[in-house]
């Protein structure tokens, strides 16, 4: 469910299709999230997850920038000497892919996981169409969703007063998650750079 092995396996590997493969996956990183949120629905309907949270999760277990990413990295600046040493001691392909390519890979890892996540955690349109629960929403469509028809955050539904600080704090939690996890993936991200550090 990661783009990384995906991006190490296209760069290194040399196979039938695999031009194929890069430009499918451009494609799809190019196309508008919208687009995709019909043939998903199809999809998730006919395994019968509409409903459940899987129907969130499995959509989002192919990244394809998280793939094209880690694939413009792996090709581009990964030593191939460290790479070739790592093969002649002996280590098979998906060694050398875990103890030198991945650590050497952790501020893209970290950058592609930032990403990642709040690409998931902002999403709107694809919760909205799968839960029909209301009580099921992440927090980013509740809130949405209690803007639109509470008239405590909608005074056009109702007479109340607009509660404003109420608003306020549902809005600092629902930011407050992608501010931890920029903080947590900064570090490693800085921490990745020096441990990938090689000199010449």
């Amino acid at each position: 469910m990661r783009g990384d092995p995906a991006g190490y396996g296209l760069a290194m590997t040399e196979f039938r299709g695999r031009h194929t493969l890069l430009i499918a996956t451009l494609v799809v990183m190019l196309m508008p999230n919208a687009t995709l949120v019909v043939p998903l629905f199809l999809e998730v309907n006919a395994v019968h997850l509409i409903g459940s949270m899987w129907s969130i999760i499995l959509p989002y277990a192919f990244y394809p920038f998280g793939v094209y990413l880690t694939y413009i990295y792996f090709s581009t600046a990964l030593p191939p000497e460290l790479l070739d040493a790592a093969r002649l001691d002996g280590c098979s392909e998906i060694g050398v892919f875990r103890r030198v390519a991945l650590p050497l890979a952790a501020p893209v890892v970290a950058l592609v996981g930032f990403f990642s996540f709040v690409a998931n955690w902002t999403n709107y349109f694809l919760p909205y169409v799968m839960l029909p629960d209301s009580r099921q929403f992440p927090v980013q469509v509740g809130l949405g969703d209690a803007a639109e028809r509470r008239p405590q955050f909608n005074p056009t539904v109702g007479s109340l007063a607009v509660q404003r600080p109420e608003l306020a704090l549902a809005t600092l939690l629902a930011i407050t998650p992608v501010l931890v996890v920029f903080l947590f993936s900064q570090r490693f991200l800085v921490a990745g750079m020096l441990a990938g550090a090689t000199k010449n």
